[in-house]
């Protein structure tokens, strides 16, 4: 008795254990597809912001439990699914049978794995992920607020402050702002203008409002209704508060709600569903856990071939299915065609009763073959009469000096293309759930079609495709020959006398390929899909596309020390609204305001404006105002000044970049952002090749530690990689650093590691 006893806690550890590994690997997986944006947005905040280290990993705190969340129960499944199959593609699962170990015993350690992962995922879901999320949205909010300065540059028009526009053309060592313009609209019924000889931002804290202090200026100020009685204000020392830096007080949403919120909330609103539904989710979700595991478990004993490798690549399948069901279950309940509790439970339920049919179905020792699924077309594994796949069987004598090389350099490009197309096609897949379950709820609110969320992730493909295609090859090339090297193959390569550079070749060049792929995609596609990808997401947001927005209170500066601001320009009119011109002397003294109500381009070049007046300056002091009805005025810029002077930069190729970095140039504002951006644009698609030089030694000094191990190694490498570009990204951004040194600084040196890992190795 004791020694069954001892026998089936063995069991179940073996089985735990098989289980264990690919949950661990899938958990981090999924968490970092979910963060990879994330790095780099944090990165930004890190070094723009000027937020400090533990501001950044309170972020990541924050941002995590919601996170886990949902990556738990795939992981559940992943875990499950992948152990089994090793399990049963090793034939274990039939020796367990003629061991009279059923099913039955099976299921005790996956349901005491699945049952676990329910619990924390229920914990998470319930109380840590709805206080984290609230947290984090405060948190974002007080960086927002309190770092806004960091934003402010000279030579550029900031309007980042609450009710107010701020130039300088010039800044002094010592950060002081020099001939400062700072226009308020505190007050809505006038117009106030402040020139001030040097100025700067004095950062306030909880108990003090920050403020810009200004030395030795002027306030010009009128009321707008009557432009004739003038205001004049010398100082010596003025300070102009700022926004409150206290993080607003912010009502919670029903997904930042606590159970015992909730059950408070729905107890007072009974037939509130936004409410309701996320009561059930809170349940359903966890729930999938159970459903998902005693799924995989179904499968996984169910499943011929394919070990590990199926198991991680049905789980994505099923999960992706899994959350458009749950979408759709979402979608269906807010517009209430179903209720709460069936929206919410049908697809756990569905892969519930799924699991229970192919419980039956592998208690009747039948098997599902996934290898002619996962080995297809021209990748498809192919024996020759009287020689076995790959490196086996030696080719015939008379042959081999010219045949050797190329068929090693086919065996090796096969195996990395099947794993690579297969990492492609899996992180699509988490990219598309993603967006799927981050815009569901715009797409319920708003009344937009499903549809719309298919065509947005269409056009987000390219950029998608830019992100996972240097990961992608990584994996490819990390799996490939760790599985050579635990499949002594690599050995074999180096006895008969060929170096592991020249069996890494094939590897290299699959990597330059790569790397012409992103720079096509990026040059030639992604510039038109992100704007298409931007369109759409407007209308899932229900905005008015950005495109046809008017250039709402726009600031430019012309030619000379001329600044020109408006609070409309209407593109096809050609009409500007509240149109007026400062002209400013070599002091930065005003030397003449035109303000009218309205001003719209003739053909002949000219403005004409209309009701509104025009006052000259003497030194500081006004003159006499005179008003008009039109007024034609010549002016050295052209209507294309006024609409094509702010560009996105993500919708810009190289070619683009260079030529807005001149015309900003040109124009006296500042380029910085788009100079990196441009330098970015060369190094980024080097990234790929990048990869497969850190992949080389990587899997050669990995030895035969298994397929699992070398994705857990491409995931760390990968995060680090992502981070650092993220930094240096941002540090060319803010010129902190030169930006080509910037761009090519995390390529360079991860090329100089694998470099110097290569060199660790007997080659």
């Amino acid at each position: 008795m004791c020694y069954d006893f001892r026998m089936k806690r063995a069991f179940d550890r073996y089985v735990l254990k098989e289980i264990a590994s690919p949950f661990a690997i899938g958990l981090l997986v999924y968490t970092f597809t979910l963060l990879v944006n994330q790095i780099l947005l944090l990165s930004k905040t890190l070094i723009t912001k000027g937020a400090t280290t533990g501001t950044i990993l309170k972020i990541l705190l924050y941002m995590l439990p919601d996170l886990l969340s949902f990556t738990i129960p795939m992981a559940t499944l992943m875990g499950v699914l992948a152990g089994m199959s090793r399990l049963s593609s090793d034939s274990e699962i039939v020796a367990f049978r003629t061991m009279g170990v059923r099913n039955r015993q099976l299921l005790r350690p996956v349901l005491l794995f699945s049952l676990a992962t329910w619990l924390v995922s229920s914990w998470l879901i319930m109380f840590l992920a709805p206080e984290g999320n609230y947290r984090f949205n405060r948190l974002l909010t007080g960086v927002a607020l309190s770092q806004a300065v960091s934003d402010i540059k000279p030579g550029v028009i900031y309007r980042g402050l609450p009710f107010t526009t701020l130039y300088f053309p010039d800044q002094g060592r010592d950060g002081e702002w020099r001939s400062v313009l700072l226009y308020s609209t505190k007050k809505p019924d006038e117009d106030t203008l402040i020139l001030a000889r040097s100025g700067r931002f004095q950062k306030g804290d909880l108990q003090k409002e920050s403020a810009i202090v200004l030395r030795d200026g002027a306030v010009h100020a009128f009321k707008k209704e009557e432009p004739g009685q003038y205001s004049l204000t010398l100082f010596s020392l003025k300070s102009e508060t700022v926004s409150s830096l206290v993080p607003f007080r912010q009502r919670r949403r029903s997904t930042q709600l606590v159970l015992p919120e909730l059950l408070r909330r729905l107890r007072a609103a009974p037939g509130d569903v936004m409410l309701s539904l996320e009561f059930h989710k809170k349940f359903a979700l966890p729930f999938a856990c159970l459903a998902l595991g005693f799924l995989g478990m179904s499968l996984g004993i169910s499943t011929r071939k394919g070990g590990k490798t199926s198991g991680f690549v049905i789980s994505l399948g099923i999960i992706f299915l899994y959350y458009v069901f749950m979408t759709a279950g979402r979608n269906l309940i807010v517009k209430r065609i179903v209720s709460p509790f069936w929206g919410s439970w049908a697809p756990t339920l569905f892969l519930t009763a799924l699991g229970i049919w192919l419980y039956r179905f592998s208690s009747l020792e039948k098997a599902i073959n996934w290898e002619r699924l996962l080995n297809f077309g021209p990748l498809r594994r192919r024996r020759r009469p009287g020689a076995a796949a790959g490196l086996q069987g030696a080719p015939e004598p008379g042959r081999r000096r010219r045949l050797r090389l190329p068929i090693l350099d086919l065996y090796v490009l096969r195996r990395m293309l099947l794993i690579f197309f297969l990492v492609v096609a899996s992180l699509l897949l988490v990219f598309y759930v993603i967006n799927i379950l981050e815009y569901v709820d715009n797409i319920i609110e708003n009344q937009v079609p499903f549809a719309t969320l298919l065509q947005y992730n269409l056009y987000n493909t390219p950029e998608i495709a830019t992100i996972i295609l240097p990961i992608a090859i990584l994996t490819a090339v990390l799996l490939a020959f760790s599985l050579m090297s635990k499949n002594n193959e690599v050995t074999a390569v180096q006895v008969s006398g060929i170096s592991l550079l020249r069996l890494a070749l094939p590897a290299l060049a699959l990597g330059l390929l790569v790397s012409l792929g992103v720079f096509f995609i990026q040059e030639g596609v992604l510039p038109e899909a992100r704007q298409r990808a931007i369109r759409t997401l407007d209308v899932i947001r229900g905005r008015q596309p950005a495109a046809e927005v008017e250039f709402a209170r726009n600031w430019v500066l012309g030619e000379g020390n001329r600044i020109y601001f408006y609070d409309f320009y209407e593109k096809r009119r050609r009409r500007f609204s509240q149109f007026n011109i400062l002209d400013l002397d070599d002091q930065s003294r005003l030397k003449e305001r035109l303000s009218a109500t309205s001003a719209s381009w003739q053909k002949d070049g000219a403005l004409l404006l209309r009701d509104g007046f025009r006052r000259k300056f003497h030194g500081q002091f006004p003159g006499v105002l005179v008003p008009f009805q039109r007024l034609r005025l010549n002016v050295p810029e052209s209507p294309p000044f006024f609409t094509e002077k702010v560009r996105f930069a993500g919708a810009m190729n190289s070619r683009d970049l260079r030529d807005y970095v001149r015309y900003l140039e040109a124009k006296r504002s500042d380029p910085a952002r788009f100079r990196a951006q441009l330098y970015n644009n060369y190094a980024f698609p080097f990234s790929a090749l990048v990869m497969v030089f850190i992949a080389i030694p990587f899997s050669f000094l990995m030895g035969n530690r298994g397929a699992l191990f070398g994705i857990g190694i491409a995931v760390g490498v990968s995060m680090v990689y992502w981070g650092m570009l993220g930094i240096f990204n941002s540090l060319g951004t803010t010129a902190a650093m030169s930006p080509l040194l910037a761009a090519f600084a995390p390529p360079a040196a991860f090329s100089l590691a694998s470099l110097v890992l290569f060199f660790r190795i007997r080659t």
